[in-house]
């Protein structure tokens, strides 16, 4: 299959300082892809930053997660693909890793996880680290299926198995409601080793501790 194939697409907050660098990154390992960045209601000039490159902005509510099904509610219908990928928009991700995830999809994975093996330095704190291990604990307790990094942002999704989802996730809780709709709908879900950079300058992190007790409560309501 061809690069046309694939929709990436990159949720950004306030992203200005590395929104340019992620594109060129996708770029350069999926030059033919469909990019689409989903500006989350950006006021760092984020949105103009990915216009000048000539790349889509849909321009959303403020909300990860309601941010994202905004965008898919075009996306599913309006474009064809095959494969959709998402990846964070603060240049944590390597894009490298892209073509593996599509790879994992042609073989016959429905869902793909890029799960942070190698961390570089800086790159994630103590606190976070911690309660990413106990959120990823308490999905795989719950939901039966062993997941080693549930907050991860690099996804991979099947057309066919993205059209089963029923996300309702706002917020920070939105990879949560990814992992809780691919177990419930029988996904073959796939996990893959990856990289995590640390931010660069000009970008800063987005979870709180708040956050993290809110993805817990997502996970424990929405299991039964």
């Amino acid at each position: 299959m061809s690069d046309r194939d694939t929709v990436v697409i990159l949720p950004a907050l306030n992203e200005a300082g590395t929104i340019g660098q992620t594109i060129d990154d996708v770029l350069c390992y999926l030059p033919g892809c469909q990019l689409v960045v989903i500006d989350n209601f950006s006021v760092n000039g984020t949105k103009q930053i990915a216009q000048k490159r000539g790349v889509l902005v849909i321009s959303t509510p403020r909300g990860k997660g309601l941010a994202v099904r905004t965008a898919l509610l075009s996306i599913l219908p309006h474009y064809s693909f095959e494969w959709l990928v998402m990846i964070d928009a603060d240049f944590t991700y390597p894009a490298k890793y892209i073509p593996a995830v599509i790879s994992k999809l042609e073989e016959g994975a429905d869902v793909v996880m890029g799960y942070r093996a190698i961390k570089e330095e800086g790159s994630m704190t103590t606190i976070n680290g911690v309660g990413n291990l106990g959120l990823s604990l308490l999905a795989s307790f719950l939901y039966g299926k062993w997941v080693r990094d549930i907050c991860t942002g690099m996804w991979g999704f099947r057309r066919s198995a993205l059209k089963k989802f029923t996300l309702t996730s706002p917020r920070f809780t939105l990879e949560a409601d990814f992992f809780i709709n691919a177990v419930k709908t029988h996904c073959n879900i796939v996990q893959i080793p990856i990289e995590y950079r640390a931010r660069p300058d000009g970008s800063s992190p987005k979870l709180k501790v708040k956050d993290g007790l809110e993805i817990g409560w997502f996970l424990v309501k929405n299991r039964w």
